[in-house]
């Protein structure tokens, strides 16, 4: 039979009226607190027995102290006087037990009480609770400026825009904790004062709720990508890696008695290290490529000492159908396509392979499909930006022939490319040609395999 047991608790730090009753809880059951922590608790098979638990707090108190200040030590001392046993200490946090039918409380005066825990709660989960939230706001930042920068790619992809709402779930989990504190002690200063103390209620199911929504999200934003998936999958492993090495040198630090300042630069020093190296890690695997590759070429060939692959994907339009000449021409043709709810984006190459004609023309075009009609505007917007640091832009040309509602056609510093905008009612198509002369029934040609494609 097992005398040890493990389990998933999710407490905040300051409401120790919910520990107090887990405690007594297990206790009841036959299992005694050894350790608690953020998520994990450890109990001891005890024989089942009614106890009363109390949790106390010690401000300057931490995690990383080599052992019990000689205050600690004192009220240690003082509580087992009025038959109260030290289960565990978890930072500032002390939890006692009683088998005393009704033992004399540990606190007495709530005003005091009140200010130990706010003191407690300024130095151990305010500042994190805040560093976080203005992380998340950073991100929500950065997802607004990565819309900005690029509308078409951020609507086209079902992972961008699922972050946003998650970085969003997120931050209001931690501020409904923090909002949730200052209002119990904006209540418990007033009670503390008419000689009542007033018990935490916190409800957790709203930040739990909150937690497994962005976690939902997270997890259908990476579905529908391999990489997006791997990297997940890795970073969960190891953040729990870094973390337990963390945890095991903060251990090893108190067990050799280190002082606090040192114990925290170790700890931090080996977290920077790991994640250093697991970043470094990831980068080596993104550039060689292999796993974090979307889907493997079917073949690949060798220019120079490189490696380069090779598609067969079907193309709605070919080179072989607009010029000939070039049946010997290698190529590779690679669809790639990204879509959401709101767009489709596909993008389609016909690239010649290196080394061979360099006179065999070459295709690369582009087709949004916009399914919002009211992103429409927004889309043709966007692609038809002007790029002034490179004197760039797309200027109006006769649409007829192409069949199109409307055309553009690229300029860089007042001199035209064969790139081309033709636009129609639900969708964009950026076309690229190479080799190519354009001729009225080449127009008309591609502008209908593009309108259809997509």
């Amino acid at each position: 039979m097992k005398d040890r047991k493990y389990r998933l608790e999710s407490f905040a730090f300051y409401d120790h009226t919910a520990i107090q009753g887990r405690v007594e809880e297990m206790a009841s059951r036959g299992w005694l607190l050894q350790k608690p922590g953020n998520f994990l608790w450890r109990y001891r098979r005890i024989p089942p027995q009614r106890l009363h638990a109390a949790v106390t707090y010690f401000p300057t108190a931490s995690a990383f102290d080599p052992g019990p200040s000689q205050g600690e030590l004192t009220m240690e001392d003082f509580c087992a006087r009025d038959g109260w046993t030290l289960l565990a200490r978890w930072g500032q946090m002390q939890i006692y037990v009683s088998a005393a039918p009704d033992p004399t409380p540990i606190d007495t005066d709530p005003v005091t009480q009140v200010e130990t825990i706010h003191r407690s709660m300024r130095r151990a989960m305010l500042p994190g609770h805040l560093l976080l939230a203005a992380t998340l706001l950073w991100q929500l930042g950065f997802c607004f400026y990565d819309f900005r920068q690029d509308p078409v790619d951020y609507l086209a992809s079902t992972s961008t825009l699922l972050m946003p709402p998650m970085f969003l779930l997120l931050l209001l989990a931690i501020l409904y904790e923090v909002a949730f504190y200052f209002r119990w002690h904006r209540k418990a200063v007033r009670a503390a004062e008419d000689g009542v103390f007033l018990p935490i209620r916190t409800n957790r199911a709203a930040s739990l709720l909150l937690l497994g929504g962005a976690t939902l999200l997270l997890l259908l934003s990476s579905l529908g990508s391999r990489p997006r998936l791997l990297t997940l999958l890795l970073w969960c492993g190891a953040y729990g890696f870094i973390m337990l090495l963390a945890y095991r040198a903060k251990d090893a630090m108190k067990r050799r008695g280190a002082p606090r300042w040192a114990n925290i630069t170790v700890t931090i020093g080996v977290i920077w290290l790991l994640t250093t190296g697991l970043l470094a890690g990831m980068a080596s695997l993104i550039i060689d490529g292999g796993l974090w590759q979307e889907r493997q070429p079917p073949e690949s060939y060798q220019f120079h000492g490189h490696t380069f692959p090779i598609y067969h994907d079907q193309l709605p339009l070919t080179a072989a159908e607009l010029t000939a000449g070039y049946d010997s021409v290698r190529y590779s043709a690679e669809v790639r396509r990204e879509e959401s709810p709101l767009l489709a984006r596909t993008q389609y190459r016909q690239d010649r392979l290196l080394g061979q004609d360099p006179a065999a023309p070459e295709l690369a075009y582009t087709i949004v499909r916009v399914k919002v009609p009211a992103l429409y505007g927004l889309c043709r917007a966007a692609m038809l930006e002007e790029d002034t640091l490179f004197e760039a832009e797309y200027r109006p040309t006769d649409a007829g022939p192409w069949g199109a509602a409307e055309a553009f056609r690229f300029y860089r510093r007042g001199e035209p490319e064969n790139w081309y905008l033709l636009l129609w009612e639900d969708r964009l198509a950026e076309l690229s040609l190479y080799g190519l002369e354009l001729t009225p029934e080449r127009m008309a040609l591609m502008g209908e395999r593009l309108r259809q494609a997509g």
